[in-house]
This record gives C-alpha cells, sequence and structure tokens, in this order.
C-alpha cells in the first residue's frame, strides 16, 4: 500500500488579519482593512470588522494545543506588515516579542512554521502613496521582507512572500471586495507587476540574509484551463485566461520570465506597465525554492459576445 513519506507536511492555513485580532494595539498601525471598516462599517458582514478575531494575537498558545491535539505537524500563517514595521521602517519590539512567541510555541510542539509576508494586508500609510501602484511600494516591500528574515529566520525556514497577489489585485482593480475599489485594468496591470518585482526583491533579500538555510516561496491559486467548446474563438479565450490567470505569476516566479504571449497582448492594448532598466535581470535572477498551489476549482472560459480591441479588461 503506498504510504506518505514519514517528512510529509499536514497542515492548516490561516493568516495575520483573519486570526490576530488585536487590530490597533501594541504599537500595530491600520492596514487598508482597518482602515476601510472604519470608512464604511455597513459593507462588512454582519458589522464585523478586523478586530473581532480569533484572537490569536492573545491566545495563540491555545492555537497551537488545538493544532496538535489535530496532529499537525506544519501551520502556514502571515506576518502583518502593520505591526512588525508600523510606519515602514521601525521595528516594533512588541510584534517581535509576540511572534517569536508564537513561532516558538509552535517549534516546541512539533510544528513547522510556513510564514507568509501578505496576505492582502497593504499599510495605510503606503495606500495613502498609492499602494502596489507606485515603484515606491517595492522597495519598501524588500526592506520589510528583509527585516521579517533577520527577526525571525532562525526559527522559520519556509517562507512565501505572497499569498494569492491575483485575487487581491482582481478583487481591489476590478472589483468592489477589496481595498481601493477600482475598476481599471492598466491599473491592475501595473500593481500586478510591481506586486511580482516586490516578489522578486523579497526573494533577492532572502538569499542573502543571515538566515538562508531554508526556502522561499509565493503562493498561487492555480487552476486548470478549459474551454467552453472546441471552437477557435473559445480555444483563444482559454489560452488568454491561461496567460494571465495562471502563468502571468506562475512562469516569472519559476522561470524568472514572462509569457511572450502575454507580453504582445498587452503590448497590442497599451497595456504594458512601467519598467525600469534591471527588472528583468531582478526577475532571472530571484525564482523560488517550490510553489505554494491553492486549488479551488478548475476555470472553465468561453469567448465574449462582442470581442473589443483594444483589450480593456479580462472579459474582453
Amino acid at each position: 500500500m503506498d504510504t506518505f513519506p514519514q517528512n510529509f507536511l499536514w497542515g492548516a492555513a490561516a493568516s495575520a488579519p483573519q486570526t490576530e485580532g488585536a487590530a490597533l494595539v501594541d504599537g500595530k498601525s491600520p492596514s487598508t482593512w482597518d482602515k476601510w471598516f472604519e470608512i464604511e462599517p455597513e459593507l462588512f458582514h454582519n458589522g464585523t470588522g478586523p478586530e473581532n478575531t480569533s484572537n490569536t494575537y492573545y491566545q495563540y498558545k491555545e492555537d497551537v494545543a488545538c493544532m496538535k491535539a489535530m496532529n499537525l505537524n506544519s501551520y502556514r500563517t502571515s506576518i502583518a506588515w502593520t505591526r512588525l514595521l508600523p510606519d515602514g521602517k521601525t521595528l516594533n519590539p512588541q510584534a517581535v516579542d509576540f511572534y517569536r512567541a508564537y513561532f516558538q510555541e509552535m517549534l516546541d510542539n512539533g510544528i513547522e512554521p510556513i510564514i507568509n509576508l501578505f496576505h492582502f494586508d497593504m499599510p495605510w500609510w503606503l495606500m495613502e502613496k498609492g499602494g502596489w501602484e507606485v515603484r515606491e511600494s517595492v522597495d519598501h516591500f524588500a526592506f520589510y521582507a528583509k527585516t521579517a528574515f533577520e527577526a525571525f529566520g532562525d526559527l522559520v525556514k519556509k517562507w512565501a512572500t505572497f499569498n494569492e497577489p491575483l485575487v487581491h489585485i482582481e478583487c481591489g482593480y476590478m472589483g468592489d471586495a477589496h481595498w481601493p475599489k477600482v475598476h481599471d485594468f492598466k491599473r491592475a496591470i501595473q500593481v500586478a507587476y510591481h506586486t511580482l518585482l516586490a516578489h522578486a526583491k523579497a526573494v533577492k533579500e532572502y538569499r542573502r540574509s543571515s538566515f538562508n538555510d531554508g526556502q522561499i516561496s509565493i503562493i498561487l491559486n492555480l487552476a486548470p484551463v478549459y474551454s467552453k467548446s472546441e471552437e477557435a474563438e473559445d480555444v483563444a479565450a482559454a489560452k488568454w485566461a491561461d496567460l494571465f490567470y495562471i502563468r502571468s505569476f506562475l512562469d516569472c516566479a519559476v522561470r524568472g520570465t514572462f509569457p511572450e504571449e502575454l507580453v504582445e497582448v498587452l503590448r497590442e492594448s497599451d497595456l504594458l506597465p512601467k519598467t525600469e532598466t534591471g527588472d528583468k535581470e531582478i526577475f532571472a535572477e530571484n525564482t523560488v525554492d517550490f510553489i505554494g498551489c491553492n486549488y479551488y476549482q478548475p476555470l472553465r472560459v468561453q469567448a465574449p459576445q462582442e470581442k473589443k480591441r483594444p483589450i480593456t479588461g479580462l472579459r474582453d
């Protein structure tokens, strides 16, 4: 009978904004979720905001005990950027104490921490400057990553830069489910580019950190793409969906390049992002050690009834 290897990791996953609570406690600054809830609390289900969670910040020991009771030997969660570096520059010692105690508690109970750096929680101070739309965000993220690696690298040997970055982009720049709630495909492309560049620079920081004896990844929501029919237009639409939804981030993270077909489509529609000299080398030299795959369902695609050129969105 086939069996799982002894070192197979059985785990679960969550994130800082989903579990920690203590939204503005002990020096933590507001994220986009904190500020959005302050601005439009009526848009949150049952008026429940970021403060109201499972309170891991206060009861992480009970959480770890539950993990152990379920026989988990790994657990993925995230660090809150706004807790570790409330102003983007100054290390918060209370955050360091909390995360070190939390991760050590996992290790003491035979649970390996797998730590992600960004789970949809952009610092508000950076969002006010433009968030991922501005190049400045890339270097801020790289500094945050470097800080986390040095603060916790002796405890954490499996890292991720982003969780499902395309979800954040689609929901925030092509929809209303994440802040800033805009519908602008060109801005979404720029955000995607800066997110990937921030990822690559974080990988670079990990490689030259004091604790680079582990592995680093990115977590993507991947899915096989199927066309509705074998008609040429449906097949072409499925290929476009695969290029944007899947291969855009996957190729860049694993191969260090972007799919040329995607670049051509964006060029034809005047959607190419702003870049700088040296970016290609950063992508090429900083690929991942492994891929985190969140799988939900296949992606089924048909051609739009009215084809638009130039492309203004994913449904064109």
